[in-house]
């Protein structure tokens, strides 16, 4: 061997072995943004699972008002009507209560477990004589409210409509979901 050859030199014919600095920040760069695409899609994923927990309880809360009109035959639907706004507070706990005071009643609780109004006197009543879970238990939706509206369906009867709305985090405008029903 020849001692012409000088440290860092290669043999003619061999390949350097190891990886640039270019490489080591294009791979970084690549994992980054990968990375960051997943955080967002993660981000989007949280967002859709509320929003269909949040879909489920304001169908589940329909449904209810809708099953508290058909227990309550014997007041006309009409008395169930209601529109946006703090429910009006009804003692139906520690008396008697005939079928409209139990309307009144009936229609408060399920406006405190919408949301918007549990921090509302009626509702702090209302769960005080354990007619409803606590508010932790039970927080209802962000700025939910409802409604019902009953209109003749002629011979067949009257058709209700109840709609539970709200606003989630971050929105300026409010989901609604609506069931319309005959009694």
């Amino acid at each position: 061997m020849s001692l012409g050859r000088g440290i860092g030199r290669r043999a003619p014919g061999r390949r350097a072995i190891g990886v640039t600095l270019t490489e080591t920040l294009v791979a970084i760069l690549v994992m980054s943004s990968g990375a960051l695409g997943l955080a967002g899609l993660q981000a989007e994923s949280l967002r859709a699972g509320r929003e269909a927990y949040e879909r489920s309880v304001a169908v589940q809360r329909a449904a209810d008002m809708l099953d508290r009109i058909r227990a309550n035959r014997a007041v006309p639907a009409v008395e169930f009507e209601v529109g946006t706004g703090a429910p009006v507070f009804q003692d139906c706990m520690s008396g008697a209560c005939g079928a409209p005071e139990m309307a009144r009643f009936d229609l408060a609780a399920w406006k405190c477990a919408i949301g918007a109004w549990r921090d509302d006197a009626a509702c702090v009543r209302i769960r005080e004589m354990d007619a409803l879970p606590g508010a932790d238990a039970m927080s209802g939706l962000p700025e939910g409210d409802g409604t019902v509206v009953v209109s003749s369906g002629g011979d067949t009867g009257d058709v209700v409509t109840v709609t539970v709305s709200w606003r989630p985090p971050g929105r300026r405008s409010r989901l609604g979901v609506a069931m319309t029903s005959g009694v």
